[in-house]
């Protein structure tokens, strides 16, 4: 529920429901934004005079995270960036923190292994690409363990603010374009945590690594039928009337995007990696069941007929040939 609030917070829009009711909330955690922002600076200060130590590697690291919490496009570039990497002969290991997960230590995650045990996203990495994926929420650990395994690049999916780690490049996913006009976009003082949603601000990135912003683009969708292995565009989806049921962060942009395309969308939102037992997936009713990939892997066990998978066709191939043109030259 908390996740569910935090997005209200976050993300309505003038002239929705409860705006000036969130903007007052917004407005009176600004002095615990304040600490937050303080805290950053004697912490950017700390890792810049190295009072604390950053660890350096034999390897080449690269770090691709987001500006704001949840919902950027991460995961999807990280697997693009691995695949591209891969198809150029080149051995990548990838790192995920297993986040919420029952995995309290470094583990390899393969194709089948247990989302509950190892975490969501990296279960979808290891399905999606031919790297070795390793879970664990040491990432200095993890690193070594890839390097062990004479890997030529180590991609770690999140960790931006792991200033610990240390690593050759940074790629920081912005802001999508319609997020315009939220409490955070029009108020600049309110983007800090918790008042707004930013991690962090570019002027205390005190890395010193190589680093790209980028903006992820996304065609329509595409939705997969995973037990008749049939793959369509949206538009030919004849079916308008769906229930809509995300474990995602942000998962009003998906609901509107379906809104647009006319779909009457009975909506079932859970907080971000929520861990699905089945009961959620069950309608009294014969109308399609539409998640993501994410939410599928916790979902694929329970052998749905209704289930379609949204997938958002990627439009970035471009940008993803020139940073990795970027990264095999560090």
């Amino acid at each position: 529920m908390l996740d569910t609030f935090l997005n209200k917070l976050w993300y309505t829009k003038k002239g929705e429901s409860y705006y000036w009711f969130y903007l007052f909330i917004s407005i009176c955690l600004l002095p615990i934004s304040g600490i937050y922002f303080i805290v950053m600076i004697i912490r950017s200060i700390l890792y810049k005079y190295r009072v604390l130590r950053t660890i350096s590697f034999k390897k080449p690291v690269l770090v691709v995270g987001n500006s704001v919490i949840g919902g950027q496009g991460k995961t999807p570039l990280t697997i693009s960036l691995a695949n591209e990497l891969t198809q150029r002969g080149l051995k990548v290991g990838l790192v995920a923190s297993g986040y919420k997960s029952r995995n309290t230590s470094l583990c390899n995650v393969l194709p089948d292994s247990n989302p509950r045990d190892v975490g969501d996203e990296a279960v979808l990495i290891a399905r999606s690409t031919q790297a070795s994926v390793i879970a664990g929420r040491d990432r200095i650990k993890a690193t070594e363990k890839l390097i062990e395994e004479n890997v030529d690049y180590i991609i770690h999916d999140d960790g931006l603010d792991h200033f610990r780690l240390g690593r050759k490049m940074e790629i920081i996913v912005s802001k999508k374009k319609s997020y315009i006009n939220t409490i955070s976009d029009n108020l600049k003082f309110c983007k800090l945590l918790p008042s707004g949603p930013w991690r962090s601000l570019k002027h205390l990135r005190i890395v010193d690594a190589n680093r790209e912003f980028v903006d992820i683009e996304y065609d329509t969708f595409q939705i997969i039928h995973p037990l008749k292995k049939i793959k369509i565009p949206i538009e030919e989806f004849t079916e308008k009337n769906i229930h809509l049921v995300l474990g995602i962060a942000l998962p009003h942009i998906i609901k509107s995007e379906l809104i647009e395309k006319g779909y009457i969308v009975d909506c079932h939102f859970y907080d971000d990696h929520h861990n699905f037992n089945g009961s959620e997936i069950k309608f009294n009713d014969n109308n399609p069941v539409f998640v993501t990939m994410k939410d599928y892997i916790k979902l694929e066990k329970y052998q749905n007929k209704k289930l379609w998978i949204l997938n958002h066709r990627n439009k970035n191939k471009n940008l993803i040939n020139n940073l990795v043109d970027k990264i095999t030259e560090i």
